[in-house]
């Protein structure tokens, strides 16, 4: 576990950041992110969980009758326009889900947050290639080979940025927590506050 927490401490089994945190949890595809999202957040949580799964299972009973891949790109849409309306001051914590393998979007989360006034923190699920497979396989959708093989070639850049300095990452990120699929197991709340 390797961690550069300023305001994230990790305290046995639960991790704390301040109230008005963005934290960005990040992995490439299959590598678990849906999984721990809804393993530690319950929905009792006084905090905002943005994660574009639930985008798609909104619009799928409209759209789901066209093969996913032409509504992919509105998906995408849909939730980064949500995430960044809601990255407003004072509206206390969220926790966003993204690959981070896009630096594009990286850049515009993260100045996004600059301008708000918020602090971010990166939680990285670093899995094997061959276990993120595994898990597209399991959750029953499976990622393009070819856009596959472009998240898993960006992600070892990120992995070691975050870890000599989170703010390459994302602008302004103050700290960068590395997870293996074992030690996010272990993980059983985020709290705020």
């Amino acid at each position: 576990m390797h961690s550069g927490l300023v305001e994230g401490v990790l305290r046995g089994r639960e991790l704390r950041y301040a109230i008005d945190a963005v934290v960005l949890l990040a992995g490439i595809p299959g590598a678990g992110k849906s999984t721990f999202l809804r393993r530690v957040f319950t929905g009792a949580d006084q905090v905002r969980v943005y994660d574009s799964e639930r985008i798609r299972n909104r619009w799928a009973p409209t759209l789901g009758f066209m093969p996913y891949a032409w509504w992919r790109p509105f998906v995408h849409l849909v939730y980064y326009v949500t995430v960044l309306s809601g990255m407003r001051r004072g509206t206390g914590p969220m926790v966003v889900h993204d690959c981070a393998t896009r630096p594009w979007v990286r850049q515009l989360l993260g100045r996004r947050a600059r301008r708000a006034g918020r602090p971010v923190h990166l939680i990285l699920l670093d899995v094997p290639d061959e276990v993120a497979r595994d898990g597209q396989w399991a959750r029953g959708r499976v990622v393009r080979s070819g856009s596959m093989a472009t998240h898993c070639r960006r992600w070892p850049e990120v992995l070691a940025r975050a870890a000599e300095d989170p703010g390459y990452v994302v602008p302004g990120a103050a700290s960068a927590l590395t997870l293996t699929r074992g030690e996010a197991d272990r993980i059983t709340r985020i709290q705020f506050g």
